[in-house]
């Protein structure tokens, strides 16, 4: 374990700090990191060196425990920050047309997600809110990677038409 984690913890680093940076702390990356080593440790029979080398095999370790470490900080931040606005008081330069429009915005694009229709919705949901990838989704949906991938780039167009019939 020694010489994987000296040899393999700049890669992992990289991949989980790309995901967690401004968001965790250092401390919280570093952490992140050791469980990437950890998990990969205690699941070592499940690893098939036919399949994928290690260096992939990590990264991926490393990309799902940053995606889970990603969702537990932001709900978090979220819990913490609902509470804080109570005593939050406005600064100078606080541009309330702006969060309104952004407000505005959002509601939009969760419209005309929401108008794609299943399982497209849930698609571009699970791609673009919660970070999974086409494979991932594919999986749980009882679909192909391929027609996920498919479903995307259909649903992004739909999209993109959407959005620009309700700004013209």
């Amino acid at each position: 374990m020694k010489i994987l984690i000296e040899k393999y913890s700049s890669v992992v680093f990289g991949a989980v700090n790309s995901r967690l940076s401004g968001v965790c702390s250092y401390d919280e990356i570093e952490a992140c990191v050791s469980l990437v080593f950890t998990e990969f440790y205690f699941n070592l029979k499940k690893y098939d060196i036919q399949r994928c080398g290690i260096k992939t095999y990590l990264s991926s370790i490393a990309r799902n425990k940053a995606i889970e470490e990603y969702r537990r900080a932001t709900r978090h931040s979220l819990r913490v920050r609902q509470e804080d606005d109570m005593l939050l008081e406005l600064p100078d330069s606080f541009d309330m047309e702006s969060l309104t429009e952004r407000r505005i915005s959002e509601r939009q694009l969760l419209r005309a997600v929401d108008s794609l229709g299943l399982p497209d919705s849930r698609i571009i949901i699970r791609r673009y809110f919660y970070a999974q990838s086409s494979k991932q989704i594919a999986r749980e949906m009882g679909m192909t990677d391929a027609a996920v991938r498919k479903r995307i780039s259909r649903s992004l167009a739909r999209l993109r038409e959407i959005l620009e019939d309700e700004i013209i």
